[in-house]
């Protein structure tokens, strides 16, 4: 079987360069490690093969690669582990003397490298991985002992720094769910309302409620905030809170106009989002259960299949419409929508993302039109960005979108968020 079918190795293993590691922490009476454990990315693999997998990966090493070039010139040996290839090892050079650099600037550097992974992370790993993926990166320093072996040093220092980038991962965990936790009792959220439109006329149909953390949290974002709240196992609180501030800031919505709603399935659950409470809550912002439609994620639909299907029958009893969230990222087949046939199907950002241009997207639109049709549910076309983009969604006849190009989310005048 050719090699070529599962790409080539781009990082050599730390085998292929032990002796000027070993050199070089004998000459120096020391040695730093900078380790990337992209473990995470295994799931390309696992899903889409070996090739893409090792492509992810040889974009990541060279992304860090360029960074430590600019920060610490050629003062690195880039190497993988033995046979977890995706875990990327950076040794790192210095005088034993330097108290400097590795009590100080190699620290600062791995915090550095670890802001800089996240930020293209994203890019690396697009399409294959849609959810976010938080990657392991820690650093540490071993000092030469001349009565053991130099190999057997370097080993227990990456077994050491592999362990410190784990635990930097539960630390920085640890603090995010404070800070969520905070949030959630302070209710120190807020919201901005997404016009969605007719392409035809420029007609504002509704506006989708978007959530947003404080500034400079670190939790500014709603996949930032979800996603926190998933490890923590604070996913419900989550939700709920964001239901009653986006109902709470909504008033400005006429009455003609659909206010567009994320939730979970589970909200079912929750009594606050009773009939009679929401009819409460409608009526204090002057909208009708027929305003409101509730968007499930695709994913999450499939993921609690029989939850979903108990919570479209209790909501739309209650005369609220339901949106199928993410269609065409990538969760599932069309049998999904078939089976739960809601009122409106919102197209995932990643299928409108450069469609001007793109044959094959255009045609997927096309087939999710006829899906459309079939189901009498309304397409809305998500994040449209550009003209470009735009034009192509009306050449697709595509009725409605939404998106920056179209106009950005923005808090109602007169809502509580924008008095404060």
């Amino acid at each position: 079987m050719s090699v070529s079918l599962y790409g080539e190795r781009s990082v050599p293993p730390v085998s292929e360069n032990m002796d000027p590691i070993v050199q070089q922490l004998m000459t120096d009476g020391a040695l730093g490690l900078i380790l990337v454990d992209a473990t995470p990315l295994c799931d390309i693999e696992r899903y889409y093969g070996a090739r893409p997998f090792r492509k992810a990966l040889e974009a990541l090493s060279q992304r860090i690669s360029s960074r430590l070039s600019q920060k610490i010139g050629q003062r690195y040996c880039m190497v993988s582990a033995a046979m977890e290839e995706e875990i990327l090892l950076f040794f790192v050079y210095g005088s034993r003397t330097d108290a400097q650099f590795f009590g100080y600037d190699l620290p600062l550097l791995t915090r550095d490298l670890r802001e800089f992974v996240s930020a293209g992370l994203k890019r690396i790993v697009y399409p294959y991985l849609i959810d976010s993926v938080d990657l392991p990166v820690g650093s540490g320093v071993v000092f030469c002992r001349p009565f053991q072996r130099p190999e057997t040093q370097i080993r227990e220092l990456i077994s050491r720094t592999l362990e410190a980038s784990h635990f930097e991962v539960e630390r920085a965990t640890r603090e995010k769910g404070d800070t969520l936790e905070r949030i959630l009792l302070e209710e120190a959220l807020s919201n901005v309302y997404e016009p969605i439109i007719e392409l035809a006329d420029h007609t504002v149909i509704g506006y989708e409620a978007l959530i947003r953390g404080p500034h400079a949290s670190g939790l500014e974002t709603p996949a930032q905030l979800f996603s926190v709240a998933y490890k923590c196992n604070l996913e419900y609180e989550l939700d709920s809170l964001c239901r009653r501030l986006a109902l709470r800031n909504a008033r400005g919505i006429e009455p003609r106009q659909k206010l567009f709603l994320n939730i979970l399935p589970t909200s079912i659950h929750d009594p606050d989002f009773s009939g009679m409470r929401i009819r409460d809550e409608l009526e204090q912002i002057d909208l009708a259960p027929q305003n409101l439609v509730l968007e499930i994620s695709e994913r999450e639909a499939i993921s609690n299949f029989k939850v979903f299907r108990e919570a479209i029958g209790h909501f739309s009893n209650l005369g609220f419409g339901i949106a199928l969230d993410d269609i065409g990222s990538g969760y599932s087949s069309l049998e999904t929508a078939l089976e739960l046939a809601p009122d409106y199907l919102k197209i995932d950002m990643s299928l409108v993302r450069g469609i001007d241009d793109q044959p094959p997207k255009q045609e997927l639109l096309r087939g999710l039109q006829g899906l459309a049709e079939k189901l009498q549910a309304a397409l809305i076309a998500e994040g449209i960005e550009t003209e470009e983009e735009l034009d192509a969604i009306r050449e697709l006849s595509i009725k409605c979108g939404q998106g920056y190009a179209i106009g950005r989310g923005a808090p109602f005048c007169g809502s509580p968020d924008d008095a404060s």
